[in-house]
Order: C-alpha cells, then sequence, then structure tokens
C-alpha cells in the first residue's frame, strides 16, 4: 500500500553520474523510504566503509510545510560502529531547503575517488571538486562553501576531520552544530569521499486540502502552546532532563557508579544558562527555541544539549561547567557524535578507577574523574586518529576487547552502540527500548516517557496497561515500548521533531494521519499510518537479521542486570530484562 511516493535523487559516486527514480511505494516518508531502500538493495554483509554500502538521506512530506517543526533530515546505511543498521536525524534547516528543491531523498551508491561535495540548486545537481575542504571542521567547511557560493542562506550538511578519517562514530552536521550523530553516517560519508551536501530550493510544499492540513496545523500549535513543558523547554531545552533524573535517581554518576551528584547545581540546566548562553536558536518553524547559542573562554558554539551536557559533567565526574561546554563546542566542530564520544572517556575514566588501566596505557593522559586534561585532549586524538585515539575511534566495544575482560566489563554499550546518560535500572521502558530497538543502545529511537508521568489514564490509552504509567513497574513494557517504537517510526517518516512529538506526547496517529489527508487531498487513516510503521518495524528486524543479528543481543550490558541501583531515590531497583523482551516480542508476535 503507497500513502505518499516522493521524489528520489540517484547519486553514483564511483562514476560521478546522477540520476532521478522514486522512493519506495510502501513507505510515508524519510526513515521508512531509507530502510526500505538498505533491504532492497544493500548486499547481505558488505563492509559498511566499502564502497558497496548505500547512503540515504531522507525527509518526509510534512517537512517544509506550515506544520510546527518538521525541520529533521534521517541519514541511513549500514552502521560501521554496530554492522547492523544504521540511521540519524538532524534538525535545523537543511531538510527544508532539500523538501523545497524537490527532492524528497538522496541515494549515494559507490565511493568517489577524489574529494567531492554534491551542489543542488532544484533540478540543478553537480557534483564538485572538495580537495580544498579536506582536514576542516564542520564550520570551516560550512563558512568556506558559503564564500565560495556567494550565499549565506546555502544550507551545508558537512562532515569534519572525524568522518574524513572514518571514525566510526562521526556525525553528519547541518547548520553547525545539528548533528545526525549516532551510528556513524559521518564515517559512512567519508569512506564515499563525500565532505558536503549543499542545497538551495524554492519550491514551497503546497496541501491539496489547504483547509483540513492547516486545521491540523492549528490543533497541533495549540496543543503545544499549551503543554505544561512549553515555557520550560524554550527556557532550558532538554538540558532541563537532568534536575528530574536526579529526582528520580537515574543520572549516570561516575559512570553509572552512583546517581547521585554533589555539585549538579553547577552543572545543571539552570546554571548553564545563567552562566553561559547568550541567545535562544531555532530550527525550522519551531516556537519553542529550544537551543541556544552559547560562549567560554574555550570558544562558541551551539547547545550543549542534555546529552553532551550530562556526558562531559555527571558521567566524567566533572564539575567545571565552562570546560564541559567548551569540550562540546569541539566535539561538534571535529564532527564525533557527542554521546559515545562521552562514554568512551567516562568508561576509561572507571576503567582506571578501578586499576584496569593506567594513564601510560592512554598516552600519557590524565584519566583522574574530571580530568581537564582527558577531556580536551581525546576527542582531538579520536578525531584525527592520532596515537591512543585510533583506537578509541573504535568505539567501547572494540576498544575494550583489546584491554581485555575487565575493561569489558565495565562498557555501557547494545550492539556496539553506547547507551544513554541515564540509569536504564530506574526507568524501565527506556531500558526496553535501549535493549531491543533496531540500530543498537539508544534512547531516541523512541521514547516510552507514559512511564515517567504517572498518568495511568493516559498509558490506558495508549497502551491497555495502567502500570506503564510508572517507571519502576515491569507489566505493560512490552506494550509500551512497541507503541513508542511505532510514534519513533512515524516521526522519523515524517521527520518532525521528536523533543516534541514524543517526548511531550504531541503527535499521534489520528494527528498524522488528519495533517498527512490535509496534504496529500485524499483519505489517511490511523490504521493505514501504523501499519506503514509496523511493516518498517519488520524491514528493519529483517536487515539485521539478514546482517547476523542473535536474539542473545536483546539485552543490557551485564553491569546492569547483576546488582541494583546502588543509591538515591531508586536505590535497591533491579531488572528484569528477560521478561521485559519477552513481553516485547509477544507484542511484535516474534519468537525468542
Amino acid at each position: 500500500m503507497s500513502i505518499y511516493q516522493g521524489n528520489c535523487l540517484r547519486v553514483d559516486l564511483t562514476g560521478h553520474e546522477v540520476g532521478r527514480g522514486k522512493t519506495p511505494d510502501n513507505g510515508i516518508g524519510a526513515r521508512t523510504w531509507n530502510s526500505v531502500t538498505l533491504l532492497r538493495e544493500l548486499e547481505p554483509g558488505i563492509d559498511p566503509l566499502g564502497p558497496d554500502n548505500i547512503l540515504c538521506i531522507g525527509v518526509g512530506p510534512l517537512v517544509g510545510s506550515k506544520m510546527i517543526a518538521t525541520c529533521r533530515f534521517i541519514a541511513s546505511a549500514k552502521s560501521p560502529l554496530t554492522g547492523y543498521l544504521g540511521d540519524s536525524g538532524a534538525r535545523g534547516f537543511f531538510a527544508a531547503e532539500m523538501r523545497w528543491s524537490g527532492h524528497d531523498q538522496i541515494v549515494f551508491t559507490g565511493a568517489s575517488d577524489r574529494w567531492v561535495y554534491l551542489f543542488i540548486d532544484n533540478d540543478r545537481v553537480e557534483i564538485r571538486d572538495a580537495s580544498h575542504l579536506v582536514g576542516m571542521d564542520i564550520t570551516q567547511t560550512t563558512v568556506a562553501l558559503h564564500d565560495e557560493l556567494r550565499d549565506p542562506d546555502l544550507q551545508v550538511a558537512a562532515i569534519g576531520p572525524a568522518g574524513e578519517n572514518l571514525v566510526r562514530y562521526s556525525i553528519i552536521s547541518c547548520n553547525l552544530a545539528r548533528a545526525a550523530g549516532r551510528t556513524g553516517m559521518g564515517a559512512v560519508m567519508g569512506s564515499k569521499k563525500l565532505k558536503a551536501i549543499v542545497i538551495h530550493g524554492d519550491r514551497p510544499v503546497k496541501p491539496a486540502d489547504p483547509e483540513r492540513f492547516e486545521k491540523a496545523c492549528a490543533q497541533f500549535h495549540s496543543d503545544l502552546v499549551g503543554h505544561k513543558d512549553f515555557e520550560p523547554r524554550r527556557r532550558y531545552g532538554t538540558t532541563m532532563i537532568m534536575d528530574r533524573l536526579a529526582e528520580m535517581g537515574v543520572l549516570p554518576a561516575f559512570h553509572y557508579r552512583s546517581t547521585q551528584f554533589e555539585n549538579l547545581d553547577k552543572v545543571n540546566g539552570i546554571a548553564l544558562r545563567r552562566d553561559h548562553i547568550v541567545k535562544e536558536k531555532s530550527c525550522y518553524n519551531c516556537n519553542v527555541h529550544c537551543s541556544r547559542y552559547n560562549y567560554t573562554h574555550y570558544g562558541e558554539g551551539e547547545g550543549p544539549e542534555y546529552e553532551a551536557l550530562a556526558a562531559y559533567t555527571v558521567k566524567c565526574g566533572n564539575s567545571d561547567l565552562e570546560l564541559a561546554v567548551g569540550v562540546s563546542n569541539a566535539v561538534n566542530r571535529l564532527g564525533i557524535d557527542c554521546i559515545t564520544t562521552g562514554e568512551v572517556i567516562a568508561w576509561l575514566m572507571e576503567c582506571r578507577h578501578e586499576g584496569v588501566i593506567s594513564d601510560a596505557d592512554i598516552d600519557g593522559i590524565d584519566l583522574s574523574w574530571g580530568s581537564r586534561d582527558a577531556l580536551l585532549r581525546l576527542p582531538e586524538l579520536i578525531a584525527r586518529r592520532e596515537g591512543i585515539g585510533d583506537l578509541l575511534a573504535q568505539g567501547t566495544k572494540r576498544a575494550a576487547e583489546t584491554f581485555g575482560p575487565e575493561a569489558q566489563k565495565l562498557t555501557a554499550e547494545v550492539k556496539g552502540l553506547e547507551l544513554f546518560s541515564a540509569d536504564p535500572r530506574g526507568i524501565k521502558g527506556y531500558a526496553l527500548m535501549n535493549a531491543i530497538n533496531s540500530r543498537g543502545g539508544d534512547h531516541y529511537r523512541g521514547e516510552p516517557m507514559i512511564e515517567l508521568t504517572g498518568d495511568e489514564d493516559r498509558a490506558m490509552r495508549r497502551v491497555g496497561y495502567r502500570e506503564a504509567a510508572h517507571r519502576l513497574e515491569e507489566t505493560g513494557k512490552g506494550a509500551l515500548v512497541n507503541y513508542a517504537e511505532h510514534l519513533g517510526i512515524l516521526s522519523d517518516s515524517m521527520t518532525i521533531c521528536k523533543n516534541i512529538s514524543n517526548c511531550m506526547d504531541l503527535v499521534d496517529f489520528d494527528l498524522a494521519a488528519e495533517a498527512y489527508s490535509g496534504l496529500l487531498g485524499r483519505e489517511i487513516t490511523h490504521r493505514e499510518m501504523w501499519d506503514a510503521c509496523s511493516h518498517v518495524s519488520q524491514v528493519e528486524r529483517d536487515f539485521n537479521l539478514r546482517e547476523g543479528l542473535h536474539t542473545e543481543e536483546d539485552t543490557l550490558p551485564a553491569r546492569f542486570l547483576d546488582q541494583p541501583i546502588p543509591d538515591g531515590p531508586s536505590q535497591g531497583t533491579t531488572i528484569d530484562i528477560d521478561r521485559l523482551v519477552s513481553d516485547y516480542y509477544k507484542e511484535k508476535g516474534w519468537d525468542r
């Protein structure tokens, strides 16, 4: 069944040839098209960093429209970090420009024999020389392209030195700091010697039924500005999460050794806004303005979001907020994933604390908790693959294999992808999402946020279990995660901001169906949207099974299963991940 089939630009980087076609006919936008494309066209077992990998960039049909926060693109390929499905989304303005250029999906095949960038101006598409951009960070690349093309309004998605050097968790970034950060899509781009994509488009999105579409947009806007988290998100963005996680007792302090951090008030969202934020910033057509420009004596930049803020403070045992913000800015410019980078550093610090490794093993870098030396030097070494950075560029799973079994016991990854900055034992729906989702250890695949609300009526409406509204309950979490997963696929296909659609629970399948109906001018039902997401969930599972996934990998690191939370409000909490995964499998109709 086809709900929407878009325009696909095909770019053969080996032959430097461009063609045009259509997206797969059984999807609703970006992630659905990308995942189907990979399953259909990618040969099993290929090297993720070889020329046979395929890189898909997709946007949803609502992007660039009047619908608030339709501002994301999804980049998909076989992941060089995990060996399974890789994809990641970025917000900002690039996606809208891509949609306005008349392209819903770009599929890159092959690999160039020299560094190039892709230039798109509506129907005009050119593969251009990028040799002069090699070695530049993401900010330098973006500025150089704006200057070269004499147009500061052009939208640029680029890789930095990390992508050029094939760091397995390097990013694709637009608008200087809006990153498709997870699973190493920047490394895939680098393996194809594709330094950047530059886009200009001026074709507006015109709904077929304007009245119906605008009614859906107006309802969404009303729900958004009336939401209890609208103002907190405007003021603090995702950094507001830090205090809430502290209250729950699930902060990952000192690499998950504690949920307590004595200097929390020095590094939280309030401190960040007070000491380093100079201006709010929004993505395309969004009135939340949840991002921020920052300034420190290390330099200036955008952010950080919660994950970067927590990674370089609480998780590493660092109370120097200015240092953390400076590291976040550097990581963005170098082009490496803030979550994996933070996890690499915090894991090394715990290994040193436990006597598993010494500073001498890491080029003499001080690995004590909160070490300024480690936080400043390691990202540069990783991005440039110099010294110990060459090993750490492989991610914690591969690096731990080199250091041995005791180091492996301290990692926090699932299927090779490093976990988020929260203790999964105390938020059991999120724990299950990290264990089973199709790209590995990750919370953002689908946010089972209902378990954080205590709203039993909402939990009943959404998934049929009152217990699902409580984070420490295990009953109903299979149904909750299945629902959250579907909602994540929906958001990644509409390419709408998940902080609004999922975390604020403002987009459901009824609203999505109404918006699509108004846009396309024909009746689209709730059920059709749900079924499209179900289909892609199975497509992604089939892709991973084909690449060698075993069901035993749908679990959490042993460190979270062998002992309870040690302290704080959730002290003593354990998790039965086998029960949770079994419940989820039943929801999916899968065998274990």
